[in-house]
């Protein structure tokens, strides 16, 4: 009650004053604004920058420590993908023009890339990253406006293997010779020396970078997983989460091809059905000599409705019976339109 009177005083002695007082509460008010609208621009314009700085750096792989789960490693990695099939034209073209002017776009060329991948610790806020080297070899069209509907094929490797046994082994010359028709030919072909103890998180860490290096469209991609580097595709099933399988599966894997991945045996469930879920088409091939490999291929066709192919040969099926091994990959791709 005092309050109110008090107020009451002030507001009856102020008679003379009324339109002062409102000028000069009109003054403040414009004042006010015109702060508020400078701190908005000021923090729009700090946006914009950021937003300016992570596009222009859409080239760095690195994976930083907001990005560790695998949920938000798929996200940035849509980001990237989007980002790159949308700009990329530029790039891709003139690596494609200027591989035609050498009159042989066959030809098997190498190269290496450089990629990060978060090293885990034991302790959250020391997490560290770690960088690699892919070595590579390529042969077939680059990604251009000409070809949107390339396909792409990436081989890996087995425990005991490099890139170089698609090479010394004619496979890689046989797939690339496929191009060799009056078209031009639409299947380009990398080879990874991707370590087989490569998870889900660095398979998606090396795809970027071949991403950037413009020998990826930013498309999906199929996959062959010889023996162990199946581990790449089988823990990449485990990292995605179900309600989003579709999605972040279909970004990277268009097409997977397990020759006799022996971490099919070990993976849930759960974790290969995604790729049903996903629509996702696999290929399983064992040799007719490999028991373990012979397992995978049963798995793999009883629980994912998989193509299952026996071939000539031993664990490493591909090398004992090559021209068979070309022919059930091609004849797979065209099958399922990859």
């Amino acid at each position: 009650m005092m309050r109110m009177v008090s107020i009451r005083r002030n507001n009856s002695s102020i008679n003379g004053g009324h339109s002062t007082s409102r000028a000069t509460l009109y003054a403040a008010v414009v004042v006010a604004a015109f702060a508020l609208t400078a701190i908005y621009l000021f923090s729009n314009n700090n946006n914009n920058t950021s937003n300016t700085s992570t596009s222009s750096n859409s080239n760095s792989i690195i994976i930083s420590e907001e990005e560790v789960s695998p949920q938000k490693i798929m996200m940035n990695t849509v980001a990237k993908n989007a980002a790159a099939t949308a700009t990329a034209g530029g790039g891709a073209v003139e690596d494609y023009e200027r591989d035609e002017e050498g009159g042989d776009l066959m030809k098997i060329t190498q190269g290496s890339v450089t990629y990060t991948v978060p090293t885990t610790t034991t302790d959250s806020e020391n997490n560290s990253h770690t960088s690699k080297t892919l070595d590579y070899y390529h042969c077939g069209p680059l990604p251009s406006k000409s070809n949107p509907q390339l396909s792409e094929l990436v081989l890996l490797h087995g425990a005991a293997f490099t890139k170089e046994d698609w090479k010394t082994s004619g496979i890689l010359d046989k797939l690339c010779d496929i191009n060799n028709n009056e078209d031009g030919g639409d299947l380009s072909i990398t080879a990874w020396d991707l370590p087989v103890s490569a998870d889900g998180k660095e398979l998606i860490a090396a795809y970027n970078a071949m991403l950037n290096d413009k020998k990826l469209s930013g498309n999906a991609v199929t996959f062959v997983t010889p023996s162990a580097s199946g581990k790449a595709l089988t823990s990449l099933g485990e990292m995605v989460h179900e309600q989003n399988a579709h999605q972040e599966l279909k970004l990277l894997v268009k097409g997977w091809i397990s020759v006799a991945s022996g971490s099919v045996l070990q993976t849930s469930d759960e974790a290969l059905l995604k790729y049903v879920h996903a629509d996702i088409p696999i290929l399983a091939i064992h040799g007719d000599q490999d028991v373990m490999g012979k397992k995978v291929t049963e798995r793999l066709v009883k629980l994912t409705s998989a193509k299952g192919v026996e071939l000539e040969g031993r664990h490493p099926v591909y090398l004992d019976s090559p021209d068979e091994f070309v022919m059930e990959v091609i004849k797979f791709m065209e099958e399922n339109g990859l």
